[in-house]
């Protein structure tokens, strides 16, 4: 692992790594950084997870550092090559709250089918079909997530990743937090980790198109709970 989200792949012996190729950087966003991944995990269960650093000034605190959502590392054969991906682990199911679903959604421009939903903490999954739009994606709480059909690229704020649609389709997953928000494209061939500090008056949650109307093929929304009173109620009922 690099500093900045980079990774080599390679063969090891135990003793000595031999690397075939070069550097490739997993984070598609320039705040996060400092990767570690946990080496207990039980035989048992297997899965390589990862925790990263996220930077950005948080007002009020005397820190302008936290940690990301624990994501599950894999290796998957690509049409580049072996790329590793990442995912967010199984675990935050445990925090999901209510659930908005939909299924066949088009969107028009101008059209907003999430606007009764409100709060702070989400999780959203999405299957959207690229079309003729010119561009489509989420405002979050005010931070845009856009994907741009013609550059095959998806933004938010001030970082900017590829993401080829695939059989003309791409998969969005989005985890919303009080001070970041981390998106996973293509079942975590993009990962894009961002520290950001969306505005505390609003709360709002916003699917858009422009250029032409887009098809979502599935969409949920979850709303998530703290991990604090999760936590506790876990405890309890052990």
């Amino acid at each position: 692992w690099g500093a900045n989200g980079s990774y080599v792949l390679g063969t090891f012996d135990g003793t000595d790594f031999k690397e075939e190729g070069k550097a490739i950087r997993l984070f598609a966003g320039g705040t996060a950084y400092a990767s570690q991944s946990f080496s207990d995990i039980p035989q048992s269960d297997g899965r390589r997870i990862q925790i990263s650093w996220l930077t950005g000034a948080i007002p009020g605190m005397p820190f302008n550092q936290q940690m990301g959502f624990p994501v599950e590392l894999t290796l998957r054969t690509t049409d580049d090559g072996i790329r590793m991906f990442a995912l967010p682990v199984k675990e935050i199911e445990i925090i999901h709250g209510k659930k908005h679903m939909w299924k066949s959604l088009q969107v028009k421009p101008g059209e907003n089918p999430l606007s009764s939903i409100s709060g702070n903490l989400f999780e959203i999954h999405a299957d959207i079909s690229v079309g003729k739009s010119e561009e489509f994606g989420f405002n979050i709480r005010g931070i845009p997530v856009v994907y741009n059909s013609a550059k095959q690229t998806l933004t938010c704020q001030d970082d900017s990743a590829p993401m080829k649609p695939k059989n003309g389709r791409i998969r969005l997953r989005i985890l919303v937090d009080r001070a970041s928000i981390e998106i996973f494209g293509n079942d975590g061939r993009m990962y894009m980790p961002l520290g950001v500090i969306p505005p505390d008056d609003n709360t709002s949650l916003e699917v858009f198109t422009k250029g032409s109307a887009v098809r979502i093929n599935s969409l949920d929304v979850y709303e998530l709970k703290s991990i604090w009173k999760a936590e506790t109620s876990a405890q309890q009922e052990n």
